[in-house]
């Protein structure tokens, strides 16, 4: 490991978020003359990230002059290439000493605020992801998940953390609730991916309690009862009627009969 490269690195990369991180990862295993030679595998799991995006990183900084191939990688397991980092088009000499180069670093370069910032940036978004992803209801594919935070987070139009747990909370109650199996429920990194935080969830109104059916006897008691007001027959003579009829069904006729009576002029 190399601390006068890793400094070098931290000043004066362009990069930021996953490229910054391997970037600091080759310097991290170089030698004073900026030669190191890990695996692909390696660097992905130092810099948190897939091997995939590792080799389209290298890519990208051998065209930013930011590295070169000393020895490519053989054909089969273990060939690993090496590498040797540049210093592109800056102007740091890697020289000189390394108190000379931090200080350089801390009182001089106008990249010394973003070196600070970098040092304390991946701590506070490991807090900020590991409080959403506690509340997330779903705890499947957390790498997936931390990777989609943290390109999230980088975005001009990124939401706060207090949007974006106020949208899960929305979004989690369809399933906490069990008005949707939470196998529905999509994985956090879709989640992020899809920008769901925008989402307007529509909060089902709770179905109305059925209304008590009335029975066919008291229909049938009732229409009597109407009947027999409209044919100005006497209450005696309903009372007779609906005799045969169920407690229940008589009182319901009496009472028609009795409030259509009162309003009947």
């Amino acid at each position: 490991m190399s601390i006068r490269l890793m400094t070098w690195v931290w000043a004066n990369s362009p990069y930021s978020g996953e490229r910054l991180l391997l970037h600091l990862a080759l310097a991290d295993f170089a030698n004073d003359d900026g030669v190191c030679f890990p695996s692909h595998g390696t660097l992905a799991k130092k810099a948190r990230c897939s091997t995939g995006w590792v080799r389209q990183t290298i890519k990208q900084m051998i065209a930013d002059s930011l590295i070169e191939i000393v020895e490519p990688a053989g054909q089969g397991r273990g060939k690993v290439g090496r590498y040797r980092l540049l210093k592109g088009d800056t102007e740091c000499d890697l020289s000189q000493s390394l108190d000379d180069t931090v200080a350089s670093v801390r009182s001089h370069s106008d990249a010394s605020v973003s070196y600070v910032l970098n040092r304390h940036e991946s701590s506070n978004t490991d807090i900020k992801f590991e409080q959403l992803w506690k509340s997330y209801p779903r705890k499947t594919a957390k790498g997936a998940a931390r990777r989609a935070f943290d390109r999230v987070m980088r975005s001009n139009n990124a939401p706060t953390l207090d949007e974006m747990i106020a949208a899960v909370e929305r979004y989690a109650a369809q399933f906490t609730t069990g008005k949707i199996e939470m196998t529905y429920c999509a994985h956090l990194a879709t989640w992020l991916n899809g920008e769901r935080w925008s989402d307007e969830i529509t909060v089902e109104p709770e179905p109305a309690s059925p209304q008590p059916q009335v029975s066919a006897e008291i229909r049938t008691a009732e229409n009597l009862a109407a009947a027999f007001v409209h044919t100005r027959r006497s209450e005696a003579d309903l009372v007779e009627s609906v005799a045969p009829y169920s407690p229940a069904a008589q009182t319901a006729a009496l009472a028609l009969f009795r409030a259509m009576k009162a309003g009947t002029p």
